[in-house]
């Protein structure tokens, strides 16, 4: 199945016209984790609903914080110009930030991902119209290899954002990488996924007055 281009427009929200969603107080107690693979292990967690290839993204209606995983080879700062992204693949990306900013809750991409700057998100250390972002190292959650990441969080506040810093020798990554298959290189680490929707329920839900 190949994912096709999509128009989706959503209304733009501005800072000082947002407003908690009336009814809803209460921490958020589902999550959606968006373009996630087939065996990916978001499949199994409890309250959570997974959009990989087959369920679709483009199906998502909202109602929940969002956990975004878009494809990353289109956007990727070292090697998109390798990249052989299937059809529609590369809109994705826009697709998810656009949920994030009406769902709330945190994108992960590489660090250095085009995706931030095609979509003027802020990079690590700005903050811009509700969001902010910050760079990471999966090791922190145990990945055996560095892998910095960025995320984008929407509707979550800094302070809230606890991370599991710990140092990390880099020496040896090359050769980690190497001997990956290719669904071990992409796939996120269980304790960072785990991280990401806890943080992610974290998120206020906004509708503009």
């Amino acid at each position: 199945m190949s994912y096709a281009a999509t128009d989706l427009r959503m209304q733009e929200q501005h800072p000082s016209a947002l407003a908690p969603c009336a009814g809803s107080p209460h921490v958020p107690q589902r999550v959606a984790v968006l373009c996630v693979a087939g065996n990916s292990l978001y499949h199994k967690m409890p309250k959570v609903e997974a959009y990989d290839m087959k369920r679709d993204v483009r199906t998502f209606s909202g109602g929940m914080p969002v956990v975004g995983h878009p494809p990353c080879r289109s956007w990727s700062a070292y090697c998109a110009h390798q990249a052989k992204p299937l059809p529609g693949e590369k809109e994705l990306g826009p697709l998810v930030v656009e949920w994030l900013k009406k769902c709330g809750g945190v994108l992960e991409h590489p660090a250095h991902s085009r995706l931030f700057a095609h979509c003027a998100l802020p990079r690590p250390g700005e903050h811009k119209e509700g969001m902010w972002t910050a760079e990471v190292l999966q090791a922190w959650w145990g990945d055996s290899r560095t892998k910095k990441t960025w995320l984008c969080f929407f509707g979550i506040a800094p302070e809230k954002v606890h991370f599991p810093f710990k140092l990390h020798d880099a020496a040896g990554d090359r050769r980690r990488w190497q001997v990956m298959s290719k669904h071990q290189r992409s796939a996120t680490n269980p304790a960072m996924a785990e991280w990401l929707i806890q943080t992610a329920t974290q998120a206020h839900r906004f509708v503009v007055r």
